[in-house]
């Protein structure tokens, strides 16, 4: 059964690919622009100032990740099935109504890396001396890898559900554990794409040629199919996750429907209603379900909505 949903999925897998490839490379095109221009202007930058420093090049993370919520709305779309995804107008839709909050994600992920990579650095070096400093180079491998599972969930999650910055990340962290299989076979695809892109420069003849080729990887390819392969993995069961798997009745499940199209208006003040809650008091109660906005286990659920009944009562 497992093989067999297996090859389903890459069936799914290559299939929405090669339906949606033109879609695909026209978004890389228009997230290209941006990339080559933040990317130029910091290469820049670094030579002349003489500084030729990693972290001053890694500086365009930041600027380009608001671009980058264009690609993961059409991403998002293909994997969801959507035959009305024009391109160009879901860029330019992404990058307007999320531009703020991927800025702070584009500023969390250069830190991630900045601090992941000079901590493993140290710490193998000191490691190599003094075995005990593998150690905190284990705790900062840990780290980074559960950064990384966060950010396959972070950017479709912003674009599809109208979360706090709080709750994003919270949600996020919790997915990095909770959903380790969809994680694994993410990192496993962006790991074959590595691949198929380090075969190509390997194959390159020179360094111009090196050059040329993987610009022109990364203009027309790489970006929104790292999207794609991320999103297709963690779009599915986190939609079942927060909705559809959430035991929550019709009527609150159009309520967040209606929160996703932005046809809802949140309510400050207004206190949740648990009433529409359908528990199964049976199940796992330490079991995470999405209700107004945050992840709560089902006891804590199930002991608010009885509190909330005795004093109706």
């Amino acid at each position: 059964m497992t093989a067999e949903k297996t090859k389903l999925g890459i069936t799914r897998f290559f299939s929405g690919l090669f339906k949606n490839f033109g879609k695909i490379l026209l978004t890389n095109l228009l997230f290209a622009v941006p990339l080559v221009i933040f990317s130029v202007l910091f290469y820049w930058i670094n030579i002349f100032t003489g500084a030729n420093l990693w972290f001053i090049a890694l500086l365009p993370i930041i600027f380009v990740f608001p671009f980058f919520s264009g690609v993961t709305l059409i991403t998002r779309n293909i994997v969801r099935g959507d035959e009305e995804n024009p391109v160009f107008m879901n860029f330019v839709k992404g990058f307007k109504e999320n531009f703020l909050l991927f800025l702070i994600h584009g500023i969390v992920l250069y830190c991630a890396i900045f601090f992941c990579y000079s901590s493993i650095t140290l710490y193998w070096q000191l490691g190599v001396e003094n075995g005990i400093f593998f150690i905190p180079f284990g705790i900062v491998v840990i780290i980074a890898v559960v950064i990384l599972f966060m950010f396959y969930n972070i950017p479709v999650m912003t674009v599809t559900f109208d979360l706090s910055l709080k709750n994003i990340y919270k949600n996020s962290f919790l997915m990095s554990f909770g959903e380790l299989k969809n994680n694994f076979f993410s990192t496993l695809g962006l790991f074959l794409l590595f691949i198929f892109c380090a075969t190509i420069f390997l194959a390159s003849p020179n360094a111009i040629v090196l050059v040329i080729v993987s610009l022109t990887i990364a203009v027309i390819l790489v970006p929104s199919l790292a999207s794609y392969i991320m999103n297709f993995y963690v779009y599915k069961d986190m939609e079942n996750l927060l909705v559809n798997k959430s035991e929550m009745s019709d009527d609150l499940k159009r309520q967040i429907e209606n929160q996703k199209k932005g046809l809802e208006a949140k309510k400050a003040n207004e206190k949740p209603d648990f009433s529409v809650l359908d528990l199964d008091e049976k199940k796992d109660g330490e079991e995470y379900l999405f209700f107004n906005g945050k992840m709560i286990k089902r006891k804590v659920l199930i002991e608010m909505k009885k509190k909330q009944e005795n004093s109706n009562e």
